[in-house]
This record gives C-alpha cells, sequence and structure tokens, in this order.
C-alpha cells in the first residue's frame, strides 16, 4: 500500500493524543481470533476468554462481534470513528446514528459468517434492534476486555508518542514519518506500508493523515478502508512490560532525570545498546533513543556505534550520580496485559 502526500498533506499531519478506543477494542478482537502475536498476547487471550465466560459473554461475542470484526482483511470503518479518541460511549453512540446507506454498503461487504444467522442482515438494513444489540455488546466487551488494562495500553502508547513528539518538534513531519521504519518507509511524497495486506493507492488530496498508536495493533499498520472518509493510520506500539522503577533510594535521580530516563540510566550499567535497553525496560526503541540523546548530551552517558548497533555506557559522571542506586529493582511499573502469565 502506498499513501501519497502532498505539502498540504505533510502540514496537516500529526500524531493522535492518546490511545482510540474503538481500534483498540478491534485489534483486540482480531487477536483473539487470530492467535497471533504467540507468547506476547496469548496470557491476555486467556484471561479475557475466561473474563467472558464468567460474565456469560463469550457467546455473544462469537456470534455478534468476530462476524462484524473478522480477522480478515477488511472490517467495517464504521466501527471506527472518529470519536473513539474521546472514549467508547462516545464512538457507540456515533455508531448507532450510521446513515442507512453507509450500513448497507460498509456491511455488505462482509460474506456470511458462520454463526452469524441473519444478523448481519437486520444491522444491514438498520434495524433498531440490531443496532442496539451491536452497541451494548460493544460496550460490555470493552468493560471486560479493555478496560482493565487501561494503565499498560496508555503507558505503551504514551511512551512512544512522548518520543515521536520530540522528533516532529524538533525536526519536522518528515523527520517523523522516516522514525516508522521498517514498518512504514517514507519515500517522498509516498509513505509505503509494506507489509499490509491491500495494493491500495491512498491519495490524502490535501486532507492530512492522523497516526494513531494501537497497543493491539501487532501485524501491521491498519488504515481506514473508504478513501473518502478522513484517513487515519493505526501503527503498533512496543508493549511496556513489568520494568525495573527506581528503588526508594533512588528518589533524587527520578526528581531530577524523571522516572524513565532515570530507568534507562540505571539499566545502562554494564553497557547495552538501544535494542538491550527497551526489551529491558519494556519501551519502544524511538523513547530509547530520546533518552539516550538527552542523558549522552548530559555527559551522563556515552556512546559508540559499531556497525548498525549503537553501544551505551555510563559514564564517571553518571556512575557519580547513581553510585547509592541499588544494583537491581523489582517493583513493576505496570503489567502487560500481553506479557506472560
Amino acid at each position: 500500500m502506498r499513501i501519497h502526500f502532498t505539502k498540504h498533506d505533510l502540514a496537516r499531519t500529526h500524531l493522535a493524543d492518546g490511545f482510540d478506543a474503538m481500534w483498540e477494542l478491534v485489534n483486540s478482537l482480531q487477536a483473539l481470533q487470530g492467535g497471533y502475536g504467540g507468547s506476547t498476547c496469548a496470557a491476555w487471550r486467556r484471561r479475557t476468554a475466561a473474563e467472558l465466560r464468567q460474565a456469560g459473554l463469550d457467546r455473544t461475542v462469537r456470534h455478534r462481534l468476530f462476524p462484524i470484526a473478522p480477522h480478515a482483511a477488511y472490517f467495517p470503518d464504521l466501527l471506527t470513528p472518529p470519536e473513539g479518541r474521546l472514549g467508547p460511549a462516545a464512538a457507540v453512540e456515533a455508531l448507532s446514528h450510521t446513515p442507512s446507506r453507509r450500513l448497507a454498503a460498509e456491511i455488505g461487504r462482509l460474506g456470511g459468517t458462520a454463526g452469524a444467522g441473519g444478523w448481519l442482515d437486520d444491522l444491514r438494513a438498520g434495524r433498531p434492534r440490531a443496532l442496539g444489540e451491536l452497541g451494548a455488546t460493544l460496550r460490555a466487551y470493552y468493560r471486560h476486555a479493555i478496560a482493565p488494562h487501561v494503565d499498560a495500553i496508555g503507558a505503551s502508547v504514551h511512551d512512544d508518542l512522548a518520543a515521536r513528539r520530540v522528533e516532529v518538534r524538533d525536526r519536522g513531519v518528515e523527520a517523523l514519518l522516516a522514525t516508522f521504519r521498517p514498518m512504514l518507509r517514507w519515500e517522498p511524497p509516498f509513505l509505503e506500508v509494506p507489509r499490509h495486506p491491500s495494493r491500495r493507492d491512498i491519495r490524502l488530496d490535501g486532507r492530512g493523515l492522523v497516526l494513531v498508536p494501537s497497543y493491539f495493533c501487532r501485524l501491521h499498520p491498519l488504515t481506514i478502508f473508504d478513501p473518502d472518509l478522513p484517513q487515519v493510520l493505526v501503527y503498533p506500539v512496543a508493549h511496556r512490560t513489568a520494568s525495573p522503577r527506581p528503588g526508594a533510594g533512588d528518589r533524587p535521580l527520578v526528581r531530577l532525570l524523571g522516572e524513565t530516563r532515570a530507568m534507562v540510566l540505571l539499566a545502562a550499567r554494564g553497557g547495552a545498546t538501544n535494542g538491550e535497553l527497551a526489551r529491558r525496560l519494556g519501551i519502544s526503541a524511538a523513547a530509547v533513543s530520546h533518552h539516550t540523546t538527552i542523558l549522552r548530551d548530559a555527559g551522563l552517558l556515552a556512546s559508540r556505534r559499531s556497525g548498525a548497533t549503537v553501544q551505551h555506557s555510563i559514564t564517571r559522571l553518571g556512575a557519580a550520580i547513581v553510585r547509592r542506586a541499588p544494583e537491581t529493582a523489582s517493583v513493576p511499573a505496570v503489567v502487560d496485559p500481553c506479557g506472560g502469565g
């Protein structure tokens, strides 16, 4: 897939303010069906399946939500309205007022699904009972599958956005687009999505693009299907896992540097690459690069490039600042719902 930009599109391209409730909901439904992500999301799937069974929602989700949000290349755009950035209630309210012509077109693109019966036909016809049942099921699913994990979702999205906002502030939108390699390739005037199942060309025509980080988006970035709708690109973020936080003895360090930057400095003792720091701390590579640059500029880290990797080590000044820090810390920052269980 290629997204075509003009200079007006670049001026109107921006990062979302945070995660979008409905993109997380739809992406999580696909993760629940597809089983992808290996051990990364296996624990979340087990917990969510058990929670849905206990709440008596497992059959309803299987026969109502799976057919309308299948693990496939297409699902209706009406499930991910812009109001998703305001939360599930606003999004479901917007969905319930979808015009009948749009319902017929978008639901009509779905094939018949085993177990759905005539329910998709009722939705396609815009029958109020079917729309009401869809809204109630979406709200219940969000309450059981997404809401318990919003802290971890928000933390992972925040880490990603923090680094990318610095990039766009300091170097501009084109530099921001370049940070998404290899999942996206910025080759002006095109943004290529190499792993997207569609080979479509999307022309923004001056509308710009909203870049939406997503916790449950795992396989490849996603886009809106209808080229006439406001365009978004949803991309996966690194999951923040149960990562070490500075302990009680490190509080002055946290006050000086901020918690994440203090974590990076402490984790660099003994040497580490960007990738090792990202895995160790459960933050994105972009966030690691942002924090190590600041620490290096302050004289607390030294960095040495070797081929395609950069090795970071703590300087004498950095070691002096953290000399009373414990060698390990075990208090988890955020429990990752897709982590091991």
